[in-house]
């Protein structure tokens, strides 16, 4: 049995089942997750938050959107995802 990949279908279930938990603002047109390794070897997670390109991001709003991010974040560690959990977010395409 091949416990890595059992560890990765696990997680991305916990992980889905978290972050539905969540309503993402209007800001954000998708999320991309990724699953793989960090720089120190361990099983992470790798989520993308896409904001839409016509969205107006000030000040108030990159705060707003970074406790988001740190939420999601503490949610995912403390969750049992089983490894790491790293968010950031990109100017949609």
């Amino acid at each position: 049995m091949d416990t890595g990949a059992s560890m990765v279908a696990i997680d991305q279930e916990r992980v889905r089942e978290i972050l539905a938990r969540f309503v993402l603002p209007e800001e954000i047109e998708r999320f991309d997750t990724r699953f793989g390794l960090d720089h120190t070897g361990d099983p992470a997670v790798f989520i993308t938050f896409h904001v839409k390109d016509e969205a107006k991001i000030g000040r108030e709003e990159i705060r707003r959107l970074s406790s988001l991010l740190s939420e999601i974040t503490s949610a995912l560690v403390n969750g049992g995802i089983g490894g790491f959990a790293y968010t950031r977010l990109e100017q949609a395409a």
